[in-house]
């Protein structure tokens, strides 16, 4: 950044020096001029005495010589001033003429140096050097030790970082994938899609990049990120037809599609591995029954309670049956191995405080999520995320609604439920938002009731 600056003062020095170069020149050149036609009439006066002495003129010759020297120097004069007032009114014009320039001029200075600045993204680039001064505590905050306070600023600054060492690897998968995954965390799902589509292309046969690269497109939610997604999962399903959550990724989007066919193919292939109580597996079978699948089909054949798929990467709300063009995606998750049992988990009647109804917003989202009470880690171990509903209203979270492979409500011991209405899908707190929690909640196996109020700004 120094040797910026230091640059920009040497080019702007270089521009006054052409300004300031033809006035001096000018200046210097009417100075000579003077004294040149001054010693040119001395020596030529001189030259006339001497021819008188040496006896080649007579005096009267001479007087009338020097009188003629004299008078040819005082007409040049004359000129000379004459031109010099002439100069002088059109000077006297052009510096009326000033002002409405200066006044021009300034908008146009400012006008250019913003142009400059926002071309040259000058504050990106402070961002970038910021960021990459902090790395380490950056790279600790969000990644090794997820801290509650992190700001999207500081997800937009690691961002730049991780874009700044692909400039440099342009081949490193590892790090689109990263970036895809901040992507969809800030809610930004068609750059998480390009980056997943760019770490595909150099890792065709990473099936995690594959599966994200899915996901993301699920989240996009238009016709053709679909039809690319079902593309994905398919190839997926093909070099490995054992995987269950592969197929039941398959059949969700193509449930969204409206293709019966593979929907309800794959999903005769995996429904008996589903859990009876999940909103996963019921919101799926409301999807498929209106699409025409038969009751035989829907029913489970083992009449299982627990089931042994994961169905943690899916939005329940992309399935429901009363929103059959939602066809989004929750956050994605970092797994895909939550055990569904529906067991653990709590009924949470959420209510909003009476003096805040009147900040709730006209349109927005509810997101209650549950969080580990004791590691203190950032990362949901149930989520839920709905459009914004009446108030009071009764939710569940349960193992069904991890996000997490090995993080989820069966295996913790004490949460911290909250409950925040957002006026957008991004998961990142921003002021005005409205929330309240729970803190130490002790989790037993069973469906505890809670009630929980919205009772604070942010």
């Amino acid at each position: 950044m120094t040797s910026f600056y230091v640059y920009c003062l040497l080019f702007a020095a270089i521009a006054v020096g052409f300004i300031l170069y033809p006035w001096l020149k000018d200046r210097n050149a009417k100075k000579r001029f003077e004294v040149s036609n001054t010693n040119v009439i001395k020596q030529r006066i001189e030259e006339i005495k001497r021819e008188a002495f040496e006896g080649l003129i007579d005096p009267e010759e001479m007087q009338t010589a020097i009188d003629e020297m004299k008078i040819a120097l005082a007409d040049e004069t004359a000129f000379h001033d004459a031109q010099e007032k002439k100069a002088e009114t059109t000077s006297l014009s052009a510096r009326s003429a000033k002002l409405p320039l200066l006044i021009g001029a300034i908008p146009a200075l400012f006008a250019a140096v913003w142009v400059y600045v926002d071309a040259n993204q000058l504050s990106g680039l402070q961002d970038l050097v910021d960021a990459t001064n902090n790395i380490d505590e950056l790279s600790q905050r969000i990644l090794v030790t997820p801290a509650d306070d992190v700001r999207p600023e500081e997800f937009q600054k690691y961002a730049l970082v991780i874009r700044q060492q692909l400039r440099k690897d342009p081949s490193d998968a590892t790090g689109w994938q990263w970036l895809g995954r901040l992507r969809m965390s800030l809610g930004q799902t068609e750059e998480a899609v390009a980056a997943f589509d760019k770490a595909l292309k150099i890792s065709p046969d990473a099936q995690d990049i594959r599966m994200k690269y899915a996901q993301a497109m699920m989240m996009v939610g238009d016709d053709e990120n679909l039809q690319n997604a079902k593309r994905q999962v398919s190839y997926l399903v093909q070099i490995a037809p054992e995987n269950r959550n592969y197929r039941l990724l398959l059949t969700v989007v193509a449930a969204q599609l409206n293709d019966s066919d593979v929907a309800f193919a794959n999903f005769a292939l995996i429904k008996d591995a589903l859990s009876a109580d999940s909103t996963v597996y019921q919101s799926l079978v409301n999807q498929l029954r209106s699409m025409g699948a038969s009751e035989g089909l829907l029913s489970l054949n083992n009449g299982a309670r627990n089931g042994l798929l994961d169905n943690s990467s899916l939005d329940n709300s992309s399935l429901d049956n009363s929103s059959p063009d939602n066809s989004s995606l929750d956050n994605a998750p970092l797994d895909n191995s939550v055990v569904a049992n529906g067991t653990r988990g709590f009924d949470v009647t959420v209510s909003i405080a009476n003096e805040l109804e009147s900040k709730l917003p006209s349109t927005g989202f509810l997101i209650l999520f549950a969080q580990d009470a004791i590691s203190g880690s950032r990362v949901p171990l149930a989520v839920k995320k709905l459009a914004l509903p009446q108030f009071p209203i009764l939710l569940s979270l349960s193992a069904d609604d991890a996000m997490i492979a090995s993080l989820s409500l069966e295996n913790a011991e004490q949460v911290t439920i909250t409950a925040r209405i957002s006026v957008d899908e991004d998961v990142m707190t921003k002021p005005g938002e409205l929330e309240g929690s729970l803190a130490s909640v002790t989790v037993n196996d069973s469906m505890q009731a809670v009630t929980l109020i919205i009772n604070k700004e942010i």
